[in-house]
């Protein structure tokens, strides 16, 4: 059986309640992305080096903002299942 402190329990309950806000997080830094390169790409033609470099930091961010939301995810699962194990 696995025995959680009060801290550990407050961490994945802190995680597992924000996954929805990673999700929303990655969804937005794709649009912003890809935004910017539609805009700096096809409309202003005036697409550079260090606004293709941020476009890709961008497009970074939202990738990991994905993985913290997978992450999110399976920690919320986690703390379905030791709830069911408590009771």
């Amino acid at each position: 059986m696995i025995e959680l402190n009060d801290r550990e329990k407050s961490l994945l309950d802190r995680i597992a309640g924000q996954k929805k806000l990673f999700l929303i997080f990655s969804i937005v830094s794709v649009v912003i992305a890809l935004s910017l390169g539609v805009y700096y790409g096809l409309i202003a033609k005036n697409i550079n080096s260090t606004r293709f470099v941020l476009i890709l930091l961008i497009l970074l961010a939202g990738r990991s903002h994905l993985r913290q939301y997978r992450s999110a995810v399976l920690l919320h699962k986690f703390k379905l299942w030791i709830d069911r194990k408590d009771v």
